[in-house]
């Protein structure tokens, strides 16, 4: 596939069906068929701008169909890449755009994190620190990485479009919803990379995906909403338990309170018109009651009790197994307790906003349970474990020089002080969620343990190797100037000096 053809499907992955395929007025494609059916027949509008400059300006043009954005793509830098239900000009001349507010959004298609540096040798040399980032420390690999003039731009693109619907209080939970796991993504990136601009609109402008500026981008790799979310709650609450030295002296008057006795407990479990909703609906309400009985100590099966009678009361309920598997992520052992964050999202959303006030006001004084530190418990959470596997695979992987490391259950055990059987479970949720690859060894050969970000990385160098075996053998066949053009195709990076040793090695200049 050419680089035209990836980033033309790097773009109409991210656009799903947002917009039209093919002009309303003078297209260049036949049109068969005016709409398709059982799909998504409403279609929206994004903005495309020529420059850096012009985008500051609001200075661009409106697109609605699929047609004329692959028509101008190669001369644009930046794009909304979240659809829009309509935008327009608000001059004569159709220059400045309007409209690109999040209350006009008609559907959500990605979330993107923006690493900005401060120029382009930085960012060339700060690639691995990204890529390590994205590649292994996130559970969700990013769909598409693009190359800014200073930066990158990570892009989390969904699988199916969150479509944006307001509710009958006046509120777009969908948009809170992607807004919170917006501010997670970019939250955990800023702690592992401090370039990160943690304040730029999560549903803004980006840059468009070119043949010139893709560094990264796996179709296949695209994420699930809910999971996503749920990722966010997980590691929201992970916040909220690390907390400065000075709240350690509340600790001991926060602890007995319970979150199932708060008074937002009872508002949210009283509701019956809880329905489905993108964002913050039943499946959400149901996880973040299961995560407050989990935390005040009540027994799965009395909390399942509890719940499949509160499921049972509402309007349209859901089927009861999906409670008992909401319940069954909610006790196991991945999390800790309901974030204040999402809790106050879902009153937002289904209780009266008089009656939430008084639930917020009254609960703020005692809302969280904190933790012991880990060198104070007895006992580690999952997520620790997993933590400590994937630092020593890393470690080892790194002594051997190798993007493997042969090892065996026993000997990772005892070295990381782990029982055999928290080894297993957590090893069994890294490589569920793909972080970790193994292939168990014959006879006495030890198993083979690989990370996500080994592979990649392994890969790319193969990638690179056969790139470079191809140009050396294209070159012997062209004249000195070609080779110069050959090469600077083939170079990765725009580094002259990179460019300028890769010539000196292709080019005869005996």
């Amino acid at each position: 596939m050419s680089a035209m053809e990836t980033a033309q499907q790097a773009i109409d992955l991210i656009l799903h069906q947002g917009l039209r395929e093919t002009k309303a007025r003078h297209s260049n494609v036949l049109k068969l068929e005016k709409a398709i059916p059982g799909k998504q027949n409403k279609h929206g509008a994004i903005a495309m701008y020529r420059s850096k400059a012009q985008m500051a300006k609001s200075w661009g043009t409106i697109y609605t169909s699929k047609e004329a954005v692959y028509d101008n793509y190669a001369t644009s830098t930046h794009w909304t890449p979240n659809v829009f239900n309509y935008l327009t000009y608000t001059d004569a001349a159709k220059h400045y755009v309007k409209g690109a507010k999040e209350q006009n959004l008609s559907q959500i298609n990605t979330l993107v994190v923006d690493v900005d540096y401060h120029d382009a040798e930085e960012r060339q040399a700060k690639f691995a620190e990204v890529w390590d980032t994205a590649m292994l420390d996130v559970q969700f690999m990013p769909t598409l990485i693009l190359a800014t003039q200073k930066g990158y731009h990570i892009y989390y693109v969904f699988d199916e479009p969150v479509f944006v619907r307001r509710h009958t209080n006046g509120k777009l939970p969908a948009v809170r919803a992607a807004k919170a796991i917006a501010k997670s993504l970019k939250d955990f990136y800023a702690q592992k990379l401090p370039a990160v601009d943690v304040t730029c609109n999560s549903f803004g402008v980006f840059r468009v995906p070119r043949p010139d500026n893709i560094e990264y981008f796996e179709p296949k790799m695209t994420v699930d909403f809910q999971a996503l979310m749920t990722w966010s709650i997980n590691f929201a609450n992970d916040q909220h338990q690390i907390k400065p030295q000075n709240t350690q002296r509340s600790f001991m008057a926060r602890r007995t309170s319970r979150q199932i006795d708060q008074p937002w407990f009872q508002a949210l479990i009283n509701q019956t018109d809880i329905d489905q909703n993108v964002g913050y609906g039943r499946h959400n309400t149901i996880f973040t009651l299961a995560l407050a009985c989990y935390s005040s100590n009540v027994s799965q099966a009395q909390c399942f009790d509890i719940l499949d009678e509160f499921n049972s009361n509402l309007n349209h309920p859901l089927a009861t197994q999906h409670v008992q598997k909401v319940i069954n992520d909610a006790y196991s052992g991945q999390f800790h307790a309901a974030s204040r964050e999402y809790v106050n999202a879902l009153l937002e959303t289904w209780v009266p906003d008089a009656d939430r006030r008084g639930y917020l006001q009254r609960s703020q004084t005692t809302w969280y349970k904190y933790a012991k530190p880990r060198t104070e418990r007895v006992n580690s959470h999952v997520n620790e474990w997993q933590a400590d596997l994937m630092a020593y695979f890393n470690q080892r992987t790194s002594q051997d020089n190798n993007w493997f490391t042969r090892t065996s259950l026993r000997h990772i055990s005892k070295e990381l002080n782990i029982c055999l059987g928290s080894l297993t479970k957590a090893l069994k949720k890294l490589i569920d969620q793909g972080l970790v690859y193994r292939e168990k060894g014959h006879g006495r050969q030890a198993t083979m343990f690989a990370t996500r970000s080994s592979l990649l990385q392994h890969a790319m160098a193969l990638k690179q190797a056969q790139r470079l075996n191809y140009w050396l053998m294209v070159a012997r066949f062209l004249d000195p100037t070609e080779q110069l053009l050959a090469v600077q195709r083939f170079s990765l990076t725009s580094d002259p000096n990179t460019t300028e040793f890769e010539q000196l090695r292709l080019v005869d200049t005996g």
